[in-house]
């Protein structure tokens, strides 16, 4: 199965008939993120026979902002806002995409994120990046976020202590919940503290979580086959509902940290929203 394969049955699992989201976020590192958002807008419209894609890009109902420069512009945001403003000619999905979401500039992000608070109906946002968390986290937390990464590409620069160092800290919240916070000796706190070294663990943290997800549902690992009896035990103590909530705590901590340099007290929180105590997000 090549790399496209795999991402087309990734998305399968994000993208259901009657249940299409008005915005999908793609982080990845695949070089040519367009053809990833080319695959799920045919997912997309593939619960109506009567659309190709062919079709709603001659009608002008799909607009892609690839710019070459280093910023998307405000102005950039205000036209595509201006071309969807009247509906489609044949009632048809209208599809926009922003390749180098990261690119946004302050204004354009918080034009955009009004776009996406007040989605009219059919419109369809697919953002491509490879890092989300340079977006605004109110763009990010409005959008179904879909992690494609190459695994050969992840895991190349990560040591077996460092593993160790990301699976202990997992287990220690997997096992002990709440008391988490109380068993900390069981990986290296010290280097958490480094605000760098802890923004890179909580990122790598996504992909253990990303393969318990892919083992729950068809029972393989893309990037830890190593620490497989570990990735199959937290699978185990947890459904579906329960991953998903440990991994937007995860991204909320990545965007807090931005501007909180206590990583002390983002771990305690990390651990408790972990757990599902929401006074903490």
């Amino acid at each position: 199965m090549n790399e496209i394969d795999k991402f087309i049955e990734k998305i399968k699992k994000y993208v259901k008939k009657d249940r299409i989201n008005h915005a999908y976020l793609i982080e990845s590192n695949f070089e040519d993120k367009l053809i990833l958002a080319e695959e799920l807008i045919k997912l997309i419209l593939s619960f109506d026979n009567n659309i190709s894609i062919e079709e709603i890009k001659l009608n002008n109902d799909l607009i892609i902002i690839d710019s070459d420069t280093n910023t998307i512009k405000t102005e950039e945001i205000e036209n595509l806002k201006e071309l969807f403003m009247t509906k489609s000619i044949n009632s048809n999905p209208r599809i926009y995409v922003i390749n180098g979401a990261e690119k946004l500039n302050e204004y354009a992000s918080n034009k955009l994120l009004k776009f996406i608070e007040e989605p009219e109906e059919n419109i369809i946002a697919i953002l491509l990046t490879e890092n989300k968390s340079n977006l605004l986290e109110t763009i990010i937390s409005r959008c179904q976020i879909i992690r494609f990464f190459i695994s050969k590409n992840i895991l190349s620069k990560l040591d077996d202590e460092y593993i160790d160092n990301m699976f202990n800290f997992v287990m220690n919240i997997e096992k002990n919940k709440v008391e988490a916070i109380a068993f900390q000796n069981s990986y290296d706190i010290k280097k958490l503290s480094d605000r760098k070294y802890f923004l890179d663990f909580l990122n790598n943290l996504l992909y253990i979580y990303d393969d318990v997800i892919t083992y729950k549902i068809n029972n393989t690992v893309n990037y830890f086959l190593s620490y497989f009896e570990k990735i199959k035990e937290i699978s185990e103590n947890n459904n579906i509902n329960d991953l998903k909530k440990k991994i937007n705590a995860i991204n909320i901590c990545i965007n807090r940290l931005k501007y909180n340099p206590n990583t002390k007290l983002l771990i305690d929180k990390l651990i408790l929203l972990m757990n599902g105590d929401e006074e903490y997000a």
